[in-house]
């Protein structure tokens, strides 16, 4: 029976999901927020199974689990676009990217292995395009820099997954990086009399950032 529990907690997951958006897409006349709604509801039992199992790899395939997931980014971004200007597009990327980032998760912990860059390749891409999201923070609002690091923070990880440790001098200098970059943005902002909510949240992440990665991964740096 136990061998079982992740076939029935994706199915009862799956079943709760799809209720919840259909009902909360006829009740409310959108869809952003219903398919939201649902994979808020569907993603407690996925992540129950997999606890559950000894091998949840058997039942939920990393590759489907993953394409699943990017599906459903796919989808939200696309809601998203039908009910703008309700709905921005920032918004809707970070929604996206919180939705996929648990299949990706699941996909890399268990060997997925479709991502075709170098841990470190993976690494500099992330820190780039949220570099980008961080910089249009003051034009876009401050979702721009919450999306940023939510990107930079995801792919760090990642490379930590796939072996990526720095050196504890490596970390501090992060940390002591981020403090100053931050803090100079912070100043630069000010300066150029930039809106100030967005620009304390982009100068905000970039000095959470490396503490959070450190964080997060204590007990696996060298």
């Amino acid at each position: 029976m136990a061998e079982r529990v992740p076939e029935f907690a994706l199915l009862i997951g799956v079943f709760l999901g799809l209720s919840a958006t259909v009902s909360a897409a006829v009740l409310t006349g959108a869809l952003f927020r219903p398919l939201l709604f649902g994979v808020v509801v569907c993603y407690p039992f996925v992540a129950f199974g997999i606890v559950r199992s000894d091998d949840p790899t058997e039942a939920l395939p990393p590759r489907v689990i993953l394409g699943i997931g990017v599906a459903l980014g796919v989808l939200t971004v696309g809601a998203a676009l039908l009910e703008r200007p309700s709905v921005g597009l920032v918004p809707a990327l970070l929604a996206a990217t919180v939705v996929v980032l648990p299949p990706a998760a699941y996909a890399t912990r268990f060997g997925a292995d479709v991502n075709p860059l170098s841990p470190m390749q993976t690494l500099v891409a992330a820190v780039a395009v949220g570099a980008t999201f961080l910089a249009f923070a003051p034009l876009l609002g401050t979702l721009s820099a919450v999306l940023g690091l939510v990107i930079g923070l995801s792919g760090a990880l990642y490379a930590d997954a796939r072996g990526f440790r720095p050196t504890y001098r490596q970390q501090r200098l992060g940390i002591a990086g981020g403090v100053l970059l931050g803090l100079s943005v912070a100043l630069f902002g000010l300066a150029m009399r930039l809106p100030l909510d967005a620009t304390t949240a982009a100068a905000a992440a970039l000095v959470v950032a490396p503490s959070l990665f450190v964080a997060l991964t204590r007990g696996r740096q060298r």
